[in-house]
């Protein structure tokens, strides 16, 4: 009972109580049924198992009286736990990769999130935000390789800082671990017909590493102009 609750009390506000930053104006466009739907099943099952505890404990007193009170106490206390604890992994991972969920680490990263909705800013994210290069998802989808092994590194990659976030052993402003690579770019950029006709004279030089696209980019448009 006790883990049912503090996973409910865990999970509740990340399934249900967060702000947009703006990026759900398309919301009617975006709206995941998955995620609205099984966020409210997933609280469904959770007081579930609470409630057959609890039932079980007034009906029988917390004595163990043949199948029925083996079942209560089973269902209660193993299977609906386990089968909140995989669906509701799953519900909060997809959470994480919302912008939303980045901002909600105030002192670490808000004034990322407040540059990027800025459309007055200039840099790199707030282009790509303002414009919907990128329809949602911003900060993981730039920040996140391509491919299956590119979404593992950004899963850790991010339970380490919400780690490092909770225990105050972050340092603002934040660094990031290495340089940005191009092949983040590039994932969704390098053969677009807009990109061609503009990089054709670099384009091997990009797609083998010699040089980089903040190179020329990252001059006129910081990838992040933050303000004091």
């Amino acid at each position: 009972m006790g883990r049912a609750m503090a996973l409910c009390l865990f999970l509740f506000p990340a399934l249900t109580g967060v702000e947009a930053y703006g990026q759900d104006a398309g919301a009617a466009f975006h709206k995941d049924l998955v995620d609205y739907y099984g966020s409210h099943l997933l609280l469904g099952i959770l007081i579930a198992g609470i409630v057959l505890i609890l039932y079980n404990l007034v009906r029988y007193r917390g004595r163990i009286e043949g199948p029925f009170s083996w079942g209560f106490l089973l269902t209660g206390v193993v299977a609906l736990p386990l089968a909140s604890t995989m669906f509701g992994m799953l519900l909060v991972f997809d959470k994480a990769e919302k912008v939303e969920f980045c901002g909600s680490c105030h002192a670490a990263m808000q004034a990322y999130v407040r540059d990027l909705t800025n459309t007055r800013s200039e840099s790199l994210a707030a282009l790509h935000f303002k414009n919907r290069f990128i329809p949602r998802n911003q900060c993981y989808v730039c920040h996140t390789s391509f491919g299956l092994f590119g979404t593992v590194q950004a899963k850790i990659a991010g339970m380490i800082d919400v780690g490092k976030y909770y225990t105050r052993t972050f340092r603002v402003p934040i660094q990031m671990r290495e340089p940005y690579r191009s092949d983040d770019c590039l994932k969704c950029h390098a053969e677009a017909v807009r990109w061609v006709g503009r990089h054709e004279n670099v384009k091997d030089a990009l797609l083998t590493g010699e040089t980089g696209c903040l190179l020329c980019h990252g001059k006129e448009h910081p990838a992040h102009i933050l303000s004091e």
